[in-house]
């Protein structure tokens, strides 16, 4: 009896009141974006998250690239520069990158080169090229950027394989002395890979590497092969 009184005063003493506590998330204030990309002539607008707008002031490390407004980014022409939001005594930054389509299209290009190398097969082995730096060679990768492709080759004059590309490439012919290994390109349309030697007018596209005369008659010699040409990492 007397346990039931004193947990009937407690009760009555502490009452039935809920106290409830909730704990408030700072909200992290940032950039929209980090570093936006504009061609010149075209306009973005980014903004300063959980900020007040109006509190918020912007300014442009180089107003002959980029100029900014209110959050509103204008690009100028090619080149770079800062996009600085000022609120409540801190900063905020991002890079903006104002490039041509040219220019894009020459970046995608040399990433492309960077990331991937131009792979050659004679059937099903992968052999180790040294590719040649010029335009027949840069139009040949670009031919191979989205599918491989596979030249059907035929042995001629117990020296060489000559298969057709199934379109021109660019060239610049030049009476050439080739061994085995060498690839070319014959009259703008023909991918030419030896076995043996030639003197002719040829645009030269590469070498075969790590292989002597006498494996590359081994590997091109005994009948018609497929080439397969693509672009891997």
């Amino acid at each position: 009896m007397g346990v039931n009184l004193l947990q009937r005063d407690q009760k009555s003493y502490w009452g039935n009141n809920k106290v409830t506590i909730k704990f408030s998330k700072k909200k992290q204030i940032e950039l929209t974006e980090k570093k936006p990309q504009l061609e010149p002539g075209t306009a973005k607008s980014i903004k300063l998250i959980n900020a007040k707008a109006s509190k918020v002031s912007w300014s442009t490390s180089n107003s002959k690239i980029a100029k900014v407004a209110k959050g509103r980014i204008k690009a100028i022409k090619a080149g770079a520069a800062t996009i600085t939001a000022k609120y409540k005594e801190k900063k905020y930054k991002c890079k903006v990158v104002v490039k041509s389509k040219e220019e894009e299209k020459e970046t995608m290009a040399n990433q492309t080169s960077i990331d991937e190398t131009l792979a050659m097969r004679v059937g099903d082995k992968k052999v180790q090229v040294q590719w040649e730096d010029n335009d027949s060679v840069k139009a040949l990768k670009e031919l191979c950027s989205n599918e491989p492709l596979r030249i059907q080759m035929s042995m001629y004059g117990g020296f060489e394989q000559v298969g057709s590309i199934g379109t021109s490439l660019p060239r610049n012919d030049r009476q050439t002395d080739t061994e085995a290994g060498d690839i070319v390109l014959y009259s703008g349309n023909q991918l030419v890979v030896f076995y043996g030697s030639n003197s002719w007018a040829y645009t030269k596209l590469g070498h075969i590497a790590g292989q002597d005369e006498k494996e590359m008659e081994e590997l091109l010699g005994n009948g018609d092969v497929t080439i397969t040409l693509s672009m891997e990492n």
